[in-house]
């Protein structure tokens, strides 16, 4: 089993990267943020940002930073797919889990975006209600997530990174050739 997981910054397109494999090669996608939206839901609290960011803090206090990954590995091991795509990895015990677990058949993915502009400009497009509505609030978010879950030490930890600073048939081409040199196109083209 592969296991490919994405990390990067709001808006760098780790859920593009991990839905385009479903799309294209037809790969489950979990999400860690799924797990804390689900948790939201159960305790009847609204899924705003800062809502999921208090969960997240809770359960990351209570049960250890690695909590949601540790829920993930419990599902891909009951389905016991060959490949899947996972979203939402933040910690860097998110990806030491998932490495311990999984050894060298998990692959971290850091989908880097050069300008925060650019990164800012896609989550207006897509148009969700937790997003930022200025550059201000979006880079003031920035500092609030990387203050909670030190992004910037799980992106150091990545075996690849793919720049999506284009467009995205330049972003799928580039997945495309990490796939072909990680040799990862025949186990997924099998499913």
């Amino acid at each position: 089993m592969k296991v490919i997981g994405a990390v990067g910054l709001n808006g760098s397109g780790k859920d593009e990267l991990v839905n385009y494999l479903s799309r294209r090669y037809g790969i489950p996608v979990l999400s860690a943020g799924d797990v804390v939206r689900d948790i939201a839901q159960e305790e009847g609290i609204a899924p705003t940002r800062d809502n999921l960011h208090d969960i997240s803090r809770r359960y990351h206090a209570q049960w250890g930073n690695d909590i949601f990954m540790r829920k993930l590995i419990g599902k891909i091991e009951e389905c016991q797919w060959k490949v899947v795509g996972i979203t939402g990895i933040r910690t860097s015990a998110d990806a030491a889990t998932l490495r311990n677990h999984f050894g060298q058949n998990f692959i971290l993915v850091h989908v880097e975006v050069s300008q925060p502009s650019i990164r800012y400009e896609r989550t207006r497009k897509r148009g969700e209600a937790r997003d930022p509505q200025t550059l201000e609030e979006f880079l003031i978010q920035d500092k609030a997530e990387e203050e909670i879950f030190k992004i910037s030490e799980t992106i150091h930890s990545a075996d690849v990174t793919i720049n999506n600073d284009g467009t995205r048939k330049d972003f799928y081409k580039k997945i495309e050739e990490f796939l072909v040199q990680r040799k990862i196109c025949d186990e997924v083209q099998t499913l």
